[in-house]
């Protein structure tokens, strides 16, 4: 069980880098993207991923004072890491070709975010503090309504499935 606090440090370490990741990623494929609805859904992605560095880098802060985990609501306002998920998918895939099409851009968004949710359920399995278990299980449910997000997307482009074509709901958490 990774339950000392020096642990909980660098899963957060880990955690906030691959954040940073992918709020980089969906920037960039935002720019790439040609039509408005994938561009805006992009660029909102990268915003949450900004949100959730915010979040974590409160959680990481109060580790490193000492002070224990607090619940994701009551939060206001280098290098990859060895696990990073981004690592790992350009390595099985090769870096993303600057010219890849929009499919390109989607698949290796949606298998990033896999890779994150299946981060984010160890990290949660492994701790026994009820708070930090809250945070990665937030993180599970906020990478998961990107993964639905993108295959939504995906499904569209490629014309394989049903796609939320008239907007009855929101999946994205602003």
């Amino acid at each position: 069980m990774a339950d000392t606090r020096k642990e909980h440090i660098e899963i957060l370490r880990n955690a906030i880098i691959m954040e940073i990741e992918g709020e980089k990623f969906f920037s960039n494929a935002a720019l790439r993207m040609k039509h408005p609805q994938a561009k805006d859904m992009f660029v909102s992605l990268a915003t949450q991923e900004r949100r959730h560095v915010r979040v974590l880098e409160v959680e990481l802060q109060r580790l490193e004072r000492g002070d224990g985990w607090v619940s994701p609501s009551s939060v206001k306002g280098s290098a990859a890491p060895d696990d990073s998920v981004f690592k790992e998918a350009e390595g099985a895939k090769g870096p993303l070709d600057p010219k890849a099409g929009e499919l390109a851009v989607l698949k290796f968004g949606m298998e990033v975010e896999r890779k994150s949710i299946e981060y984010y359920r160890r990290a949660g399995a492994d701790i026994e503090d009820s708070r930090a278990r809250e945070v990665f299980n937030w993180l599970v449910g906020e990478e998961a309504g990107h993964l639905t997000i993108l295959n939504a997307e995906y499904d569209l482009r490629s014309r394989s499935g049903f796609y939320f074509d008239v907007p009855e709901f929101s999946l994205e958490v602003m």
